[in-house]
């Protein structure tokens, strides 16, 4: 019996220092959505959408401005309106889009890296204190060539 609560304890003991002594990697997504030819394609497309808006907004109020009665003014502001929210609604979506595929683009790549590295988790850089070991690099490889990675 003496044997058996020591073998687990000993057990137990392995546990608990293997548990303290977890591999953890992280990745800044900023650095990467910085680098990441994709996320910056990404970002200037929609860009370049909100600046479609603003103009579109801009010429709206121009129309308004010129409008001869109160209610082609009405009639011109509330079809600017619309047409803005409609617009911002279709923005929304399309970065939501985005967002989703690059999270799991990363997610593939940082995954490809934790086996490589032997590491037990690889987290958000924003989610840890401190330590840890910085895969940005490699994961930014993986996905600038998802051939070369092995």
């Amino acid at each position: 019996m003496k044997k058996i609560l020591s073998l687990l304890s000993v057990i137990s003991i392995l546990t608990i220092s293997n548990a303290a002594f977890a591999a953890v990697g992280y990745v800044d997504y900023s650095y990467i959505s910085k680098n990441y030819p994709l996320a910056q394609k990404y970002t200037q497309t929609l860009k370049t959408k909100n600046a479609a808006i603003v103009t579109y907004a801009k010429q709206k109020d121009n129309q308004v401005k010129a409008a001869k009665t109160q209610a082609e003014k009405a009639k011109i502001r509330k079809e600017g309106i619309a047409q803005v929210q409609l617009k911002q609604k279709e923005v929304i979506s399309l970065k939501q889009k985005y967002e989703a595929e690059l999270e799991a683009k990363v997610s593939a790549a940082a995954e490809k890296v934790r086996v490589q590295k032997k590491l037990d988790i690889i987290v958000k850089k924003d989610a840890r204190v401190a330590g840890g070991v910085n895969c940005t690099n490699e994961v930014l490889s993986i996905l600038k060539n998802p051939l070369a990675a092995k």
